[in-house]
Formats: structure tokens, sequence, C-alpha cells
């Protein structure tokens, strides 16, 4: 039997009095990162339940929010206080009775704050708010598929995991106990060993689907999963990373792949005479946008 001298916590004991002293002084923190480990367990898991994604997506979201929060709330008592809250009022402040800063608010505070470069990351920040959106929105058959989920996700947990390594533990350096400290590293080890296999589990469909997207010429991104796997010129237009459909011809895809779709209204391909053109980067050229037609793959550059 393990011996324990009398009055030394056993290495369990330790982590949990740590976990709690950090949840009372930065309760921000503390639960964003429960919510990111929560999250990234749940998209890292191999045969996770489709129709249960809205969870793990629900908490990702709100911990990236509750993370920014938290850590411009680091030299505050709690949280940061909203102007449009008019004056500070300590009772509603602990009956929760204030309308916080949500993650895009939070997100363009914190990038002139943090060493972490956000502003670089509002792009993938945004693109993870229109997932939450269609999971909340969408039916189970027309929700995204769980690898587009993974892709999507695997930015934001980078960037979840940069903060609280370069700014929140850059924040508790000066901590003479070591205790949030020590609490944060240990969240922050399960979180990034979740976010590696995430991103095996992403590295590993795009395996997959390499020898078929090395046939096609011209691939542009899916407006879902966000990667560059829909192949341009084929009679049937879908991602083929995420499985997501865009129409049972060519002629419609053009307008469902378009960013402002239904508004766009795609333009007529001089070639093929289609209404067909799709203005987007592509695979080869991925920081140029071109015109490309989506019937016959031909790619017209500006």
């Amino acid at each position: 039997m393990e011996h324990h001298d009398e009055g030394q916590p056993d290495e369990y004991e330790a982590a949990e009095e740590e976990a709690l002293y950090l949840n009372r002084r930065h309760p921000l923190v503390a639960n964003g990162l429960r919510l990111l480990e929560h999250a990234a367990s749940a998209l890292a898991d191999e045969e996770p339940d489709r129709y249960e994604a809205l969870y793990p997506v629900l908490h990702l979201h709100t911990a990236a929010e509750a993370l920014l929060r938290g850590r411009l709330a680091m030299h505050w008592s709690g949280d940061i206080w909203p102007a449009h809250n008019g004056d500070q009022d300590s009772n509603r402040r602990t009956r929760g009775e204030y309308q916080g800063l949500g993650l895009h608010q939070a997100a363009g505070i914190a990038a002139g704050w943090c060493e972490t470069d956000i502003e670089a990351a509002r792009t993938d920040l945004m693109a993870w708010e229109y997932v939450r959106n269609r999971v909340l929105l969408s039916s189970d058959r027309d929700c995204d598929s769980l690898v587009a989920i993974r892709c999507r996700a695997l930015p934001v947990l980078e960037l979840m995991l940069a903060v609280v390594e370069t700014d929140v533990l850059g924040e508790l350096r000066e901590d003479l106990t070591a205790q949030y400290a020590r609490a944060v590293r240990r969240s922050l080890r399960r979180a990034r060993a979740a976010t590696a296999r995430v991103r095996e589990a992403v590295e590993e469909s795009r395996r997959a689907i390499a020898p078929e997207l090395a046939h096609w010429e011209v691939v542009v991104p899916c407006p879902y999963c966000g990667q560059f796997a829909v192949p341009a010129g084929r009679d049937m237009t879908e991602c083929l990373l995420c499985g997501r459909d865009f129409g049972l011809c060519a002629y419609h895809a053009a307008g469902d792949l378009a960013p402002l779709a239904p508004a766009y209204e795609p333009e007529q391909c001089p070639d093929c005479g289609h209404h067909s053109i799709l203005y987007t980067p592509t695979a080869a050229r991925p920081d140029v946008e071109a015109a490309v037609c989506m019937v016959d793959g031909q790619v017209m550059w500006g």
C-alpha cells in the first residue's frame, strides 16, 4: 500500500486544491479552461455521436468568450464591467445581473492587450460563430459533419491554448504561491493533448482524400469546413472532405459556394455559357481571387 506522510496531501488532492484556489481568484479563466477541455476531448473522440455535436460546439464558443473575458478581468475583480451597464454595482455584479462582453467584443479588446495575435484569428472566431449558428438552427440531417466541425474548431482551440499559455500564464508569473499557475498548467496539458488528437483526426481526413483531389486541376474552398476540397468541373459539386453537397448539378454550385449566397448572382461563363462563375481563391493560388467556372473548371485571372 502506498504510504503518504501525515499532513502531506497526495498529488490528486493538491491538484484539486490548486484548481479551487484558481477558481476563487480567476473564475472566468478556471471555467473557460474546463469548457475548453470538455470541447477538445469530445471533438477528439474517435467515434462521437454526430447528433451530440451541439455540446462541444457550444462549449468551445463559451470557453473562448470566458477565457478572453478572463484575461481582461485579471486586473479587476471577477469580470470587466462594460460601459453600457452604467455605473459599477457590486450587488448586480455578484448576482450576475449585467450584460457581459460577448465573444467578438472581448476579442476586439483583447487584441490590443494580448501578446497572442488575436486579430489574425478574428476570421476563425467568426467562422466558429457561424458553426454555432448552423448547429443551433439546422436539423440533424443538415447539420455540419463532424469533419467540418473539427476543421473549424482546430484554429480556435489552438488560439485559446496560445492565449492561456502566453497571456494568462504570463499574468500569473508574479504569483508568489504559484498555485494559480500550477492549476492552469495542469488543465492546459490535458486540453493540449486533446487538441493534438483533433489535429491528427483532421490531418487523417485530409490524407484520405488527397489521391482523389490530385485528379482535379482546380479546387476551391468549402464555406463549411473552410478547406480546399471542392473540385470545380464535376457533374455533382460536393466537398470531398466534409461531405457537404452543393446540389445535383454544377450549374447551381457557384451561388451555393459564394460567401453571400443566395444573394450572390453568378456571372455567365464566356466559355460554357452557364451562369456559373465563382470569385474565389484556389488551392493552387490560395492568396489570389480568381473567376472560376464551376461547370467546366476553367479559371479566369483578373
